[in-house]
């Protein structure tokens, strides 16, 4: 399995790749882990290659290869598609991360909507409010816990639920522990909503 996750610096992409990868060891899997590339600096592009499995060759997925996506910004999403095969499950983080030259009007960030819309007409597309999930939980910084509570309640990674959360344990500081619980588990919950929500569109 083939796992692309994208964000800006102090996103926790480097931090998400590490709980996965650990939980994957974990569960007796194979794991290969490709260089992180960007600047790691709050507001630069990241991006981290995650392979899954015995038949993952080299540490880079080439692109059109890509199995699925968890995203913790639309744009880099964007900027990431070329990685992913048609179809493949891109669970995101709806919640922009606005620019310091955004901010300053040097340059405008497009229409949220308009920026999903653009990554539904290929991909399967799960969207959820994981930064003011975090927020609700106790901070932003467990805006990572909840993307990986979504992408865990989508049944897509081969790791059992358990497992997720005693890697999440085991990279957290103790006493945020019950936070990221509760983060985990607002993640799960915004992916059954989406998923009801789908669902009853079907059926209309």
């Amino acid at each position: 399995m083939n796992i692309i996750l994208s964000g800006v610096g102090g996103n926790g992409v480097v931090l998400t790749t590490r709980i996965i990868a650990e939980a994957a060891v974990m569960e007796g899997i194979n794991v290969r882990v490709g260089e992180v590339h960007g600047l790691a600096m709050r507001g630069g592009t990241v991006v981290s290659h995650l392979r899954l499995g015995h038949d993952a060759k080299g540490v880079l997925i080439p692109q059109r290869m890509g199995d699925m996506m968890l995203s913790f910004e639309p744009l880099e999403a964007i900027r990431q598609l070329k990685l992913l095969k048609r179809g493949a499950k891109v669970i995101i983080n709806n919640d922009p991360y606005i620019g310091v030259d955004a901010h300053l009007g040097l340059s405008r960030y497009p229409d949220i909507c308009r920026v999903l819309e653009q990554i539904q007409e290929t991909q399967d597309l799960v969207d959820v409010p994981a930064t003011h999930l975090a927020v609700e939980a106790g901070g932003v910084v467990m805006t990572n816990v909840v993307m990986l509570g979504t992408l865990s309640a989508s049944r897509e990674l081969p790791i059992r639920r358990e497992v997720l959360l005693e890697a999440i344990k085991s990279r957290v500081p103790p006493h945020t522990i019950d936070k990221n619980i509760v983060a985990f588990e607002l993640g799960e919950k915004a992916f059954q909503e989406w998923e009801s929500s789908r669902a009853c569109q079907v059926k209309q």
